[in-house]
């Protein structure tokens, strides 16, 4: 049998835990993509340090690994789960998304769509891999450890969803519309706590990972008013769209705190109890937690 290692912070801290988990492992990502690309572009004749695919490439495996093995052998892993009922829970963003992308179309009477550069793919799979991988695998994964049993999954939800939209704050710092940046945030809540009930569910960041490249594909491509990194510049105006898209946003939230009502728990704790073999002693066992695990 293998050692397992103790995780006393953990146990003790959830949130902090899993926060700073967050800011680690996001940190340790950037510099290790920063420091292959940067490599690759002396290396490598005409590659494009800003938009090089190289070191998000070196960098995502080596954290995920990371993780894993850090809570070897208790932590089964963040990519195992069903796909097709996270890809089905993702539709909800897909329709916002055609609404949204509708209505700005039928009030603004145009249609914007630039063409798509490398910097848009690169920044649209960074923030869809390494944001899913930070804010919702390591903060959901590490609250899950202990919350599973205490059925604290709105909660782990909420965390989540807090920590994602608070980290957009960020941007003003590289030149984003102060108030274009607060509606994002608070928007961006609304997505966190969506993504975070998708991997809850399926327990597979796989279909968050996926449709959130997509959605900032799609984002970047169709805005004018935000740059090919993702950053938005400008605030033209906050009319019937802004308000329709942050309403919608908020709707987001509303939806997912719904899809993780108490009758969805005794599914949750299953999918968690699998991807979490953590030892407990007879003693914490209850009667009930003992014909959960012979149905499983």
């Amino acid at each position: 049998m293998k050692k397992v290692r103790k995780h006393r912070f953990v146990e003790s801290h959830p949130v902090l835990a899993s926060v700073l988990a967050c800011v680690f492992l996001f940190i340790f990502c950037q510099i290790i993509q920063s420091y292959v690309d940067m490599a690759c572009s002396k290396l490598i004749k005409g590659y494009d340090y800003q938009s090089g695919p190289v070191g998000l490439i070196v960098a995502v495996p080596i954290v995920f690994l990371l993780y894993k093995w850090w809570f070897r052998p208790e932590f089964e892993g963040m990519l195992k789960g069903c796909l097709l009922l996270g890809s089905k829970l993702m539709l909800i963003e897909v329709i916002y998304v055609l609404v949204g992308d509708t209505l700005a179309a039928v009030v603004e009477n145009s249609i914007h769509f630039r063409p798509l550069t490398m910097l848009i793919i690169v920044s649209s799979f960074t923030a869809g891999i390494v944001e899913e991988f930070v804010f919702r695998g390591v903060i959901i994964s590490t609250l899950m450890r202990q919350w599973k049993d205490l059925g604290k999954f709105r909660t782990a939800a909420l965390v989540s969803g807090l920590a994602f939209g608070l980290v957009h704050a960020m941007n003003i710092c590289v030149g984003a519309n102060p108030l274009r940046t607060l509606i994002q945030v608070i928007g961006s809540v609304g997505f966190g706590m969506l993504f975070a009930v998708v991997y809850l569910r399926c327990g597979s960041l796989i279909p968050p990972m996926f449709f959130h490249t997509l959605h900032d594909i799609i984002a970047i491509a169709c805005s004018p008013e935000v740059t090919d990194n993702g950053t938005i510049t400008e605030m033209s105006n906050f009319g019937l769209v802004e308000v329709v898209t942050l309403a919608m946003e908020i709707g987001l939230g509303v939806i997912a705190w719904w899809l993780l009502r108490p009758e969805k728990h005794a599914e949750l704790k299953a999918i968690w109890n699998r991807k979490w073999n953590v030892p407990v002693t007879p003693a914490e066992i209850t009667p009930a937690e003992e014909s959960v695990s012979d149905i499983e």
